[in-house]
């Protein structure tokens, strides 16, 4: 079962980011569309984004918090996917490395903006916050706890950083936050646990 944060969930305080709407793709499953892609069909890698554009553009979004760098992300993880697509052992595995994909994109910006906030000389605003993306009718207590809860998540280290957001904001599975880690169920976890530990430490109402 997808698990939101007790935060985020009563409150309906968060809205999707401002992603277009894209036809459905075919329905062939993800490992068809591969092979097709592999074949030269340029229809078939099409339809894969157009499957999965909007997950990773969501978590990428949240897991950033900011538009223009998600939106640079969100082309290098699909450029990347298609110079790479040979590489992929199991076709129906695709969705799952494609989020890796995309969280190795995230995790070295992160890095290097935690890099240029110790050095004063990271002016970048973050437009796609958690507070920043509250729904226009959440209350000043809500979008004061949020603010919180972006500052402690902005001090924390990407990767428990990245796991919390999969987790609790996008709601995904242990299973799918592992893969998208690309480390095991149990270490995903512990991530996880972590990080949900720090940021009920200093959020009040978290729990």
């Amino acid at each position: 079962m997808a698990v939101v944060h007790p935060l985020l969930m009563p409150t309906m305080a968060i809205r999707d980011p401002a992603v277009r709407a894209l036809p459905a793709a075919d329905e062939r499953d993800d490992a068809s569309l591969v092979a097709r892609a592999l074949d030269g069909d340029r229809w078939a890698f099409e339809a894969l984004y157009r499957r999965h554009v909007r997950r990773v553009t969501n978590a990428v979004t949240r897991m950033v918090g900011r538009t223009a760098e998600a939106d640079d992300i969100v082309q290098q993880t699909f450029l990347l996917a298609m110079e790479r697509l040979g590489a992929l052992r199991d076709p129906a595995a695709f969705a799952g490395w494609l989020s890796r994909i995309a969280v190795n994109e995230v995790r070295g910006r992160l890095r290097k903006r935690r890099w240029l906030r110790r050095l004063a000389l990271d002016r970048e605003e973050d437009d796609a916050s958690l507070e920043a993306l509250a729904a226009s009718d959440a209350s000043p207590e809500v979008r004061a706890e949020l603010a919180k809860l972006d500052a402690v998540l902005a001090a924390m280290h990407p990767e428990l950083r990245i796991a919390w957001m999969l987790r609790f904001v996008e709601g995904w599975e242990l299973t799918e936050v592992a893969a998208a880690l690309d480390v095991s169920l149990a270490t995903a976890k512990r991530r996880i646990k972590v990080a949900r530990e720090r940021v009920d430490a200093h959020v009040g109402g978290a729990r």
